[in-house]
This record gives structure tokens, C-alpha cells and sequence, in this order.
């Protein structure tokens, strides 16, 4: 597996942008190359340095409680590339302009030097139903963030009991779009029926990581300077 692509990597080469830039683009002076990515990709994300804010340390803190490896324990945030080379649908709150819960944003607004990110692709999947799942997530364009699943959260981060013993059993194939990995497994099953995500669970980040329902290999991803 990787450990994703660095703010401290070396960019790879350069990218003319004929439009309007995200602000933490533009300040950083570098942007994602997602020409090796297709819709239905999954991206990871998580804030890069020694000291994480509260929220990305309880999530750390409760995927590690799960037995994750700290590998897979480190990815705070999961969003589904659409395919365009730029935008992610994602379940996010306290960003600026938007309501809390699914929205599309700009990759790029994660190219501000302070995020790694890594990319992975659902196996045995074609591009149609990959596509799928990009789609899957657009259907939940405008509903709420879960805050009620992210108290769940909270308590199997401390409660000792782990991620898996804090929800009810039983397969849930709904599409709900709670949290941010909970979007992404959702449209993971409207394409096509997972086996080792989700599954009656709450789905972390570091679910998505450690899943086998993905390639091996992740799409590589390089930095390019803005020319």
C-alpha cells in the first residue's frame, strides 16, 4: 500500500490553469495531477504534521481503538473523485459557504501544503461501474452531515469497546451518506455490493484503507506547480 503523496514531495512538473483557482491553491503554489485517477476513486486525506486538530485525533484515536494498523489509523477524511480532473462529492461540515453534510468541492482545496492524500481504486470493477459510483454519491447532493453517528464515533474512541461492538449488526446497503467514508461505501454499494466495507458497521477512513475491495496498487499521484 502507499502512504499517500506528501506536501513535502518534490513536484513531478508543471500545469497551466486557465481558470479561477481555490485560494489554498493559489497561496501554495501547487496542485493535485489527477490525469492517473477515474470517477469512483477513492481519495484519503489527513492533515499533515505533528500535531493533529482535536477532531482528527479522536477519529485517529478511534480507528487505532479498532485495531487498525496506525498506516490505515492515520486517514481522517474519504471523498469519490468524479472523474473531471479536479472535483471530489464529499460529506463535510465547517467549510466555508457550505451547508453541513454532501457537497462538491475542488480537490485543489486540499493542495495548500498542509494535507497528505492518497488515492485508491475499487478491483474488479469497469469504468461504467466505477462511473456508478460517482453517481451514487451525486444522489446525495444537499443531505445532512450525521451528527448523531459522529457522537458514535466519539464513544468508540474512548469507550474501549471498539468501532465494531458500538452499532447495530447486519448489512446496511441504504444509501445514507452520513460521514464522509459512510458516503463513500454507500456509493460503493449502489455500483456494486462491497465485502469487507461497511457491512452493518460504521466505516472509517481507515476501513476504506485496509480494504481488500480495492487494488492493490493506488493510482499514483504527483504534485505540479502552477505555471
Amino acid at each position: 500500500m502507499s502512504d499517500g503523496l506528501l506536501p513535502n514531495t518534490p513536484p513531478a512538473g508543471t500545469r497551466r490553469i486557465d481558470r479561477e483557482l481555490p485560494a489554498e491553491a493559489r497561496k501554495w503554489g501547487r496542485v493535485l495531477d489527477m490525469s492517473s485517477l477515474e470517477a469512483g476513486d477513492l481519495i484519503l486525506t489527513r492533515p499533515f504534521g505533528p500535531e493533529l486538530d482535536k477532531i482528527s485525533q479522536a477519529i485517529v484515536d478511534a480507528q487505532i481503538s479498532a485495531g487498525f494498523h496506525p498506516r490505515h489509523a492515520q486517514w481522517t477524511h474519504a471523498a469519490v473523485y468524479l472523474g473531471d480532473d479536479e472535483h471530489l462529492c464529499e460529506a463535510n461540515f465547517k467549510v466555508p459557504g457550505y451547508s453541513a453534510g454532501v457537497m462538491v468541492r475542488s480537490a485543489f482545496t486540499y493542495c495548500d501544503g498542509c494535507y497528505a492524500i492518497r488515492a485508491r481504486r475499487p478491483r474488479n470493477m469497469d469504468q461504467k461501474q466505477r462511473l456508478r459510483i460517482a453517481i451514487g454519491a451525486l444522489v446525495n447532493i444537499g443531505k445532512s452531515y450525521s451528527f448523531l453517528e459522529l457522537i458514535q464515533f466519539g464513544r468508540a474512541a474512548y469507550s474501549g469497546k471498539g468501532l465494531w461492538s458500538t452499532m447495530p449488526r447486519g448489512p446496511r446497503f441504504n444509501v445514507r451518506a452520513l460521514l464522509c467514508s459512510t458516503l463513500y461505501q454507500d456509493a460503493y454499494n449502489f455500483a456494486f455490493q462491497g465485502t469487507t466495507i461497511r457491512m452493518g458497521s460504521l466505516c472509517t477512513p481507515a476501513h476504506l484503507s485496509a480494504s481488500s475491495d480495492f487494488e492493490a496498487d493506488d493510482p499514483p499521484l504527483r504534485w505540479l506547480e502552477i505555471e
